[in-house]
């Protein structure tokens, strides 16, 4: 006796041989297709640089397809559908690969942006994906191209830069029309998108937008479980050039033990403590590049001292002055992997007076040919404690003159611009009258905030 259930399968194949679909499998030909999974002719699990790695994994939107018109595509088809498929696939490819895979949705639900930001911060990966198609107010022209966004800039943001270059690439390669990388600032003006602005510091990241859904012809192809496995594909091969270069890596050490009992962050009661930036490049067989390491206290540049090739001391001068400081570094490995813009952050002991001393010796060392660098320096420590001060204008001024004396015009300019803009009422803030203009002012970026590590041993070893 024939099977009940066996006569309802072939009654269902027979009257929709070519194309069923639900919201994971697809019956295509005569044949079923888990849309969530990769079945193309790669080879993940060879890809073993990637075991361990942790990749975050978004597809964007989602719960809105039959409500948000702005994300509906010719024929029915949806944005968020979409980047479910092939953010599944994506990740199926991964996890084969051995790398630990965070989703931020893996099925079709609203998941607000606050919460995908908390995943991912959370997750601490290190990298992240979002997974999107554009969609264009002028369809008529049959615009249609990839990009790749990124929070920032390049300067800013090399590690993000980086991946979205090689992403960029593999779009190129997968589409007729040839995209660019850009920054979210171009389509968020003020701040960029939440998912990418929000996790700067945790990892690097980037949207991907691999064409526009609302193009008829590339609406047809993304409805193409094939070419969603091509897109996937496209991805997981970026992800993999990427992660194969290595993923550098540091820590800030410190011979002075940080004391955090009080409000202020990691003191130091020592004034000339030896400070040494570890690093890693990321790779087993290959090191950092010793002239890529570039390292800027309180902004001032200074030299970086190698004295193993994991190991870099930072000369900063005889001393340090009371006040908060932050190192600001980078470095490269030697695939030529940029590592992410770190700083870290510690603070003098203050003592009565010391403000005054230094605004007082800062300007007056500022007027002398031999000792400008040292009065900036003064300078820079007295502002870190006493950013409300009513005579912070003034000492702004004189920061901003300081770096223009040590040639330093980018410096020079950010300050300038940070006087008009943010001490208003400020008498030199007057001066620039005429000098800026509109509603663009300096934000500055902090970098991947690392701990700073007490190493007792450490002024024996700069001493070697």
């Amino acid at each position: 006796m024939i099977n009940k259930k066996f006569i309802f399968i072939l009654v269902f194949i027979i009257l929709f041989p070519f194309s069923i679909s639900c919201s994971k499998f697809k019956i295509l030909n005569f044949r079923i297709y888990n849309l969530y999974e990769y079945e193309g002719d790669i080879k993940p699990a060879g890809h073993d640089w990637l075991k361990g790695k942790k990749i975050f994994v978004d597809p964007g939107h989602g719960g809105k397809g039959t409500s948000d018109r702005f994300r509906i595509g010719p024929g029915g088809i949806t944005e968020e559908e979409v980047n479910l498929r092939v953010g599944m696939i994506l990740g199926d490819m991964l996890e084969k690969a051995g790398a630990l895979v965070y989703y931020s949705r893996e099925k079709d639900e609203d998941i607000p942006l606050r919460d995908r930001v908390d995943m991912v911060n959370d997750f601490q990966p290190d990298l992240l994906i979002s997974l999107h198609h554009d969609g264009s107010p002028r369809p008529m022209d049959n615009v249609n191209h990839p990009s790749v966004l990124i929070w920032g800039n390049r300067k800013v943001n090399p590690m993000s830069f980086a991946f979205a270059e090689l992403l960029l690439d593999e779009f190129n390669k997968l589409m007729d029309a040839k995209g660019a990388v850009i920054s979210d600032f171009s389509v968020y003006k003020e701040t960029g998108t939440m998912i990418l602005r929000e996790t700067r510091y945790t990892c690097p990241g980037a949207i991907g937008e691999a064409g526009f859904f609302s193009d008829e012809q590339h609406a047809k192809r993304l409805n193409d479980i094939h070419y969603n496995q091509a897109e996937a594909e496209a991805y997981f091969i970026a992800v993999s050039r990427f992660i194969e270069r290595g993923l550098p890596k540091a820590e800030v050490l410190i011979s002075s033990q940080p004391d955090n009992s009080s409000y202020l962050y990691n003191l130091i009661k020592d004034a000339d403590p030896v400070i040494a930036l570890k690093v890693n490049s990321g790779l087993e067989r290959a090191g950092i590049i010793k002239e890529s390491v570039n390292a800027a206290l309180d902004g001032v540049p200074v030299k970086c001292r190698a004295a193993a090739d994991d190991l870099y001391f930072i000369d900063y001068g005889k001393r340090l002055y009371p006040g908060g400081h932050s190192i600001k570094f980078s470095f490269k490995n030697q695939r030529n992997q940029s590592s992410m813009i770190y700083s870290a952050g510690f603070t003098i002991e203050i003592k009565k007076g010391d403000y005054d001393r230094l605004i007082s010796e800062g300007i007056k060392f500022l007027n002398t040919k031999v000792k400008q660098k040292e009065g900036l320096k003064m300078l820079l420590s007295a502002y870190s404690m006493g950013l409300t001060d009513p005579d912070a204008g003034r000492v702004i001024w004189n920061i901003a003159k300081g770096f223009n004396l040590i040639a330093d015009k980018v410096n020079s300019d950010y300050y300038y611009a940070k006087l008009y803009h943010f001490y208003p009422q400020s008498k030199y803030a007057k001066n620039l009258e005429g000098r800026f203009k509109g509603y663009r002012f300096p934000v500055e970026y902090n970098g991947k905030s690392l701990k700073v590590i007490f190493e007792p041993d450490l002024k024996d070893q700069s001493r070697k």
